[in-house]
Order: structure tokens, then sequence, then C-alpha cells
């Protein structure tokens, strides 16, 4: 493809204007279609850990959006059952240099809109808002590049019979005040392990509003988490849930029909729980510049690496809801296990992308 090619991008989430950044970082004017009228302050929390903080940096976004996370001190593992702390892994210095870069937490309207100023104040991007882009009425041979989510309908209309599955899970997520409590490290990552279920929490935001993500087979929270004392105090809030199942998209064998390619979850999303939605969104917009937007070369880097991470979130999903005995040999092999070798397990992931 030619460097100044026109490219057409289908949605104007993140991984919409993150691909509209990378494309005009690589020369090109690029035109975003947005169907929604305006951009409003939806979401709530999301991790970035070193991998998504390299693709800002390959990006030049970092810079803008660095002041909008958080450094958590630790992620921590807790039995939601008896509150006890499994495991704790240290964020900071070391970890940073293991990994090629810092974890980081923001507000996911934060995070957007840090790649919307960049996106707006660069004059080869031009964002059309309240227009929908259907791609079965694209007829040039200029590039299209779609980004509209896990239920997208580029994808559907490219690759008949991919629409998202909708797994048993569901998703419970608030935004509360930061609590006060003395039994529970607030400040950090908060990974509740239960039966059938699990919790994450952390801060977020320039007030550290504490996001709350719960994910149970139906049961409201309140129910679900009944038995942990800790949690029920942490979520009691006037503030009201917000729901929506678990969806993901099977693995598909390739991305792009001709001249249009599917990125973001529209090609490959896939469940929260390795936190690794929106890099891997990052990763195919600083893919995509590295690979001068070479949808054949892009797909040969993204492929592999974006079957496996459904994988094994797939097999955390299995991991985090366990009973019984194997919950308790889950707690006891991770309580036992030396950090370097915890560590080293997530190497391709937060390591790896330098080579995707």
């Amino acid at each position: 493809m030619g460097k100044r090619e026109n490219v057409s991008i289908v949605g104007a989430g993140i991984a919409g204007l993150a691909a509209a950044i990378a494309a005009a970082k690589s020369g090109r004017k690029v035109t975003v279609y947005e169907k929604s009228e305006s951009f409003d302050p939806i979401g709530a929390g999301l991790q970035l850990g070193p991998n998504a903080v390299r693709a800002l940096q390959e990006l030049d976004a970092w810079e803008v959006v660095e002041p909008i996370t958080s450094a958590p001190p630790a992620i921590h593992l807790r039995d939601a059952r008896s509150g006890k702390l499994i495991k704790e892994i240290k964020l900071g210095k070391t970890f940073d240099e293991r990994f090629g870069g810092p974890y980081r937490v923001a507000h996911r309207a934060d995070l957007h809109a840090a790649l919307l100023s960049i996106a707006e104040g660069h004059e080869a991007i031009h964002i059309r808002l309240g227009q929908e882009y259907l791609i079965a009425d694209h007829n040039s041979n200029s590039p299209v590049i779609a980004a509209d989510g896990v239920w997208s309908k580029s994808r559907e209309l490219l690759f008949p019979g991919t629409a998202a599955i909708t797994a048993p899970d569901k998703i419970f997520r608030k935004l509360i005040p930061r609590p006060s409590r003395a039994d529970v490290s607030i400040e950090c990552v908060n990974l509740w392990l239960a039966p059938g279920g699990h919790i994450v929490h952390y801060p977020v935001g320039q007030n550290q509003r504490l996001n709350l993500v719960a994910v149970t087979q139906g049961e409201p929270p309140e129910k679900h988490f009944a038995a942990s004392e800790i949690l029920l105090a942490i979520f009691k809030s006037q503030m009201d849930w917000t729901t929506w199942p678990a969806a993901y998209v099977k693995p598909l064998r390739k991305w792009n029909s001709d001249n249009t390619l599917l990125i973001g979850d529209a090609a490959h999303g896939t469940l929260p729980y390795l936190a690794q939605g929106a890099a891997m969104a990052l990763e195919d917009a600083a893919c995509l510049a590295r690979t001068d937007f070479d949808f054949a070369k892009f797909q040969m880097a993204r492929l592999a690496r974006c079957a496996k991470l459904h994988r094994q979130t797939m097999q955390s999903g299995k991991i985090y809801h366990a009973s019984g005995i194997a919950a308790q040999l889950r707690n006891f092999a991770l309580a036992q296990m030396p950090e370097q070798i915890f560590l080293s397990r997530l190497r391709w992931l937060y390591a790896g992308p330098s080579h995707s």
C-alpha cells in the first residue's frame, strides 16, 4: 500500500482512534466514521499492562496518556470466601524493567479522551460523528479498517456466521467513592477469586473512585459474594451496577477481505479476564504502523498472539472460578510459587508485543 493512500476507519472507540493515529503517523490521510452523534464518557476502569504502554509509546501517544493513568503498587490475589491474601505481585521499578514498561490503570473515558485529543489535533485525521459507515457500500481500492467492536456489523458482512458468542458469565460494573479500609489495600489491583465468579477492583481517575468489576453466572454480586463480609462492605453503595453479558469472538483464520481489515474487538474480542481488551486494540494500531498497513504482514504478526490470548483467557476463567478441592489446590500453588516463576509465565503477554 502506498504511503499517501486515504484510510477509512469504521468506529471511533479506542481501537479506531488508535488506528487513525497510526495511519496519520505513517503519512496517510484518515477519515473516521462514528455512528454515535457524540462521545459520551461511557465505561469504567481498564488496565494498561507494559505491552499496552509500549504500544502507546510507539504511537507517540504515551506522553498524552500517562497523566490520566495511576500506578498501583501491587496486584493482590485474594480468596473471596476467607478474605485471605493468596499472592502479591509487586509493581514498580523491578517489574517495569522486567517487562519493558510500567503497569497502569485508568478510566476508559479518560483514555478515549486522550486519544481523541491527539486525533483531533492532527490535520490528517477527520472524524465524522453521526455517520454510520457500511463496508458493503465501499467501492474504492483504498483501505478500510473496521473497528466497530465485538458486535461488529462489518465482521458479519465480511465473514457470515461469525457473530459474537455470549458466554454464561454476566459482568457487573460500577464506580463508587473510594472506601477507606484497613483490611484491604484499596490502592492495589485486587482480584478476588470465588466459586463461579470473581471480583476485580482498583482506583481510577483524578478523584480515585473505585472501579469494581464483578463476574458471576447471573446472580447479583450481593448474593453471589454474600459469604464475604469484606466485599459486601466494599461495594455497599447507592450506585447501581451496570450489567451486560460476557461475549467473545471465536478466533478467525483471517481478519481481512481484500482491502478491508478487522481490528480490536471486531477481530478478536475476548472475555476480559486477563484485562487485555484495550491493550490488544493498542497493539493492533502499533502493529499497523510497524507493518506500514500491509494487511498480510499485520495478520502474520497478530493472529497467533490473539488466538493464544483467547485460549489463555478462557483457561483463566476456569481457574478463577474453581471450587472445592480445585480451588484449594489453586490457592496453595499460587501461594507457594516463587515470584520469578509466576512472572515468567506472564512474559509472553507483557513482553511479547515487541515481537508481534
